[in-house]
């Protein structure tokens, strides 16, 4: 039979301080056990203080990077031999089901103090956890669970991209439900008992359909708590419920994202980790991809790629970009455009002065839902608050915005019409007030791109389209001809 043993309420902190370091969670983080050769139950009894095989005890020290195992061993108990029955992991009151393992954690202090109050101070009986895809939120929610285990019954981790009946089917182990309205009655049942159930991955697509049986559950009378992971906030008349609460998830602190750089091999300077972490918005997903180009093109020199003054957006984030874009109103995607083209922050008045047609009220509700969904930024400098894009999202919106604008003009000249143009009407190409063609972005852009894919010079088709601007209503003609004769001017300056 093996020895076994436990860690000391002192040795324990000493590992969770290495832990901390590394950046991994006390089990989800699968690294952890599985270059240690154990279990995740091994793992959990490790926390719990109870006593585990040696060997296991040693593996896991040494992975954690405690090569003394003993400084943070309970030597006041000698090592004994246990019958193999004790030497069983005990099972776990936690179902992790769909839960992902992730492999380093960083930052977020304040957010699980805040979640662990909410919860165990304030008995909350729905929480929503919101925000941009990459953001972490996953990850929170799986540190906070295995911190909360000896506060409820069980722990359940279901995903939402399922429908609804499926859900809560699985949520009562499998059990048949012949409607909704049964379901989240057994459902409800469950929940009296203390309770955490975790509900990730709540898609834009689906979220009316979940809409009642949420507001049912977060109403009703039980002793459980209900945790919602989506990207967009439940909508606010979840706000008003008794004991809910609302935490938008932005990006890490400077100095998380800056510890999440280093430890994946990103070398340089603090400054210029900071530096990189800001311009992908603190955004781990982000962050972890980029460091692979910085770590294969430029031997993970951060000063070097910074030099390219370049943004790229890795596939998986240009995905989640064009998925939160195509969920925005047309108002939403007029603001994004137009803070592209002033590429820096500029005040309200400033930007309603260039809307045609603006609606005060509409631009203020659109500017709102922006800024709550971390699409852009706020600036106080002046009385007057600034408004203005991260740097991933004004890539992202300048290359959507060319792109749009270049098929605008492909079509025509296909179909020799100027009723194509739309986002030249209610766009200026050129930041209003400024004079330096060349200079600007999103024209040099336009011009190159429509180089390589337009079959006539654009020059003789601009000549066209002018003419044929210059009998339209003056009500209609919004930026058009003013954005025409700047692409001509465009052209012949560069050539």
């Amino acid at each position: 039979m093996g020895q076994s043993i436990r860690a000391s309420e002192k040795g324990l902190a000493i590992a969770n301080q290495a832990r901390q370091r590394r950046g991994w969670t006390k089990t989800s983080t699968a690294r952890w056990w599985q270059d240690a050769h154990t279990s995740r139950a091994t793992l959990r009894r490790f926390w719990r203080g109870e006593r585990i095989q040696q060997e296991a005890f040693i593996a896991i020290c040494h992975t954690i990077g405690i090569d003394t195992w003993q400084d943070i061993a309970e030597l006041s108990f000698a090592p004994i031999a246990e019958p193999s029955w004790q030497l069983e992991p005990k099972p776990g009151n936690v179902d992790w089901g769909e839960a992902p393992d992730i492999e380093q954690f960083y930052g977020r202090e304040p957010e699980l103090e805040q979640l662990q109050t909410w919860i165990v101070t304030e008995t909350a009986k729905l929480i929503n956890i919101s925000g941009p895809g990459g953001h972490g939120k996953t990850a929170l929610a799986l540190a906070l669970a295995e911190q909360l285990q000896t506060e409820f019954e069980s722990i359940i981790w279901r995903s939402m991209d399922r429908p609804l009946e499926a859900l809560l089917t699985d949520l009562l182990d499998g059990r048949p439900i012949e409607t909704v309205d049964q379901g989240v009655r057994q459902l409800l049942q469950t929940m009296q008992n203390r309770r955490l159930i975790i509900l990730d991955d709540l898609d834009e697509t689906q979220i009316q359909t979940y809409l009642d049986p949420l507001y049912r559950i977060s109403r009703s009378r039980h002793g459980s708590c209900l945790l919602v992971i989506s990207r967009q906030p439940l909508p606010p008349q979840f706000h008003t419920l008794n004991r809910a609460y609302h935490l938008p998830l932005a990006g890490l602190s400077a100095d998380a994202a800056t510890q999440l750089l280093a430890a994946h091999g990103c070398g340089g300077q603090t400054y210029q980790l900071k530096n990189l972490a800001r311009i992908y918005s603190y955004n781990p997903l982000a962050l972890k991809l980029v460091v692979a180009t910085i770590q294969t093109v430029f031997r993970g020199q951060t000063a070097a790629f910074l030099e390219q003054e370049i943004i790229i957006l890795p596939d998986p984030i240009r995905l989640l970009c064009q998925q939160q874009f195509e969920t925005l109103e047309p108002l939403e995607k007029t603001l994004l455009f137009w803070l592209a083209i002033w590429q820096e922050p500029i005040s309200l008045c400033r930007l309603q002065t260039h809307l045609l047609n603006p609606d005060p009220a509409g631009v203020i509700k659109a500017l709102s839902y922006l800024v709550e969904h971390s699409l852009i930024t706020q600036h106080f400098l002046t009385e007057e608050p600034l408004f203005g894009l991260q740097p991933m999202v004004m890539t992202f919106a300048m290359e959507h915005l060319v792109a749009a604008i270049t098929q605008e003009l492909s079509q025509a000249e296909q179909q020799q019409t100027i009723q194509c143009f739309q986002l030249l009407r209610t766009h200026c190409l050129i930041r209003p007030g400024t004079d330096d063609i060349l200079g600007d972005r999103v024209l040099t852009a336009l011009l190159e791109t429509y180089q390589q894919l337009g079959t006539q010079p654009l020059s003789a088709l601009i000549e066209t389209w002018l003419q044929q601007t210059k009998q339209e209503p003056s009500s209609t003609v919004g930026y058009l001809m003013f954005n025409l004769a700047i692409l001509r001017h465009g052209i012949l300056m560069e050539f």
